[in-house]
C-alpha cells in the first residue's frame, strides 16, 4: 500500500514532482533531432556545390541543423539540382527510421512483404518523383516520405493478397507448397551473386567503351540526357546544335557503345 501510493505521489502532476529521469528523456530525444557534425558537413559541401538558397541557410549556424529542416532543404536541393549527393545523403539520415516505422506498420496491419523491398521502393518513388515535394511545411519530408511509405506498405499487401484467401488463415491445416526451401534459398543467393557480378563487369565494359569509342560532343550529349535527365531540346542547345542533329548524335552514341561492348563481350567479330 505505501508503495503503490509513493508511485501515484511521483507521477502525480499535483506533486510538482517529475518522474525521476524524465528530464534525462527529454534531451535525448531533443538531441536525437539534431544531425551529426559530420553529416552538416557533408550538407554544407551539397549547399556549396548546387548553390541552393534553403539548404545554404540551413547549414550556416554555428551549431548542426535539427533533422527535418535539414531533410526538407536536402529534398528541396535535390528536386532542384538533381543532387545525387543530397540524394544520398537523404538516404543514410532517413533509411533506419524509416525501417523502424515500415516494420512496425506492417506487424500492425499483418503485411508479410519483405521490409527490405518495402524500403527500397520507398527511396525509388522519391528518387524518381522529387517534383511531387514541396517544402512548404516544417515537417514536410517526414510527412511526404511517410505518406510513400504507407501507400508502398498497403500496394505490398494488397499484391499478396490479391490471389484469394490470406495464408494466415489456412496454414494450420495446408501444407505450403510456397514456402521456400533451404536450398532454394541458397541457389537464389547464388544466382544473386552471380547477377550482380555479371552486372559489375557489363559496367566496366560500358566505362571502358565510353571512355575510349566516343568523342567529346558524344559523351556529352549522353551524359545530358542519360544522367542529368535534361530535355532533347535544352541538351542540344548546350551542345550547340540543332535539335535534330542532337537526336542523331545521341542515336549514334548508343550505337556506338552497343557495338563496342559486343565486340569487347566476343558477340560478335572484332
Amino acid at each position: 500500500m505505501r508503495k503503490s501510493q509513493a508511485i501515484r505521489r511521483e507521477v502525480s502532476p499535483a506533486s510538482g514532482v517529475a518522474p525521476k529521469g524524465a528530464g534525462r528523456r527529454r534531451t535525448s530525444r531533443s538531441r536525437g533531432e539534431e544531425v551529426s557534425q559530420g553529416v552538416l558537413q557533408k550538407a554544407q559541401q551539397v549547399a556549396q556545390e548546387t548553390g541552393h538558397v534553403l539548404l545554404t541557410e540551413v547549414c550556416k549556424g554555428p551549431t548542426p541543423p535539427e533533422l527535418q529542416p535539414l531533410n526538407n532543404a536536402l529534398m528541396d536541393a535535390y528536386r532542384e539540382h538533381r543532387s545525387v549527393d543530397a540524394f544520398s545523403l537523404l538516404f543514410e539520415l532517413n533509411s533506419r527510421p524509416l525501417s523502424a516505422i515500415a516494420a512496425y506498420r506492417m506487424r500492425q496491419s499483418g503485411c508479410r512483404a519483405d521490409i527490405h523491398d518495402v524500403l527500397q521502393e520507398t527511396f525509388l518513388a522519391i528518387y524518381r518523383y522529387p517534383t511531387r515535394f514541396c517544402p512548404d511545411k516544417p515537417n514536410a519530408f517526414r510527412n511526404w516520405s511517410y505518406s510513400i511509405l504507407r501507400n508502398t506498405i498497403y500496394r505490398q499487401g494488397r499484391a499478396r493478397m490479391k490471389n484469394g484467401i490470406p495464408v494466415e488463415v489456412i496454414e494450420d491445416t495446408l501444407v505450403d507448397e510456397m514456402a521456400e526451401s533451404p536450398y532454394g534459398a541458397t541457389e537464389d543467393a547464388e544466382s544473386l551473386t552471380r547477377c550482380h557480378r555479371i552486372y559489375g563487369v557489363f559496367l566496366a565494359v560500358y566505362v571502358e567503351v565510353y571512355a575510349q569509342d566516343l568523342t567529346p560532343r558524344d559523351q556529352l550529349a549522353l551524359d545530358l540526357v542519360e544522367v542529368r535527365h535534361l530535355p532533347y531540346r535544352e541538351a542540344a542547345s548546350i551542345v550547340g546544335v540543332r535539335l535534330e542533329n542532337f537526336k542523331m548524335i545521341v542515336c549514334r552514341a548508343r550505337k556506338k557503345i552497343l557495338q563496342g561492348m559486343m565486340r569487347t563481350l566476343g558477340s560478335q567479330p572484332s
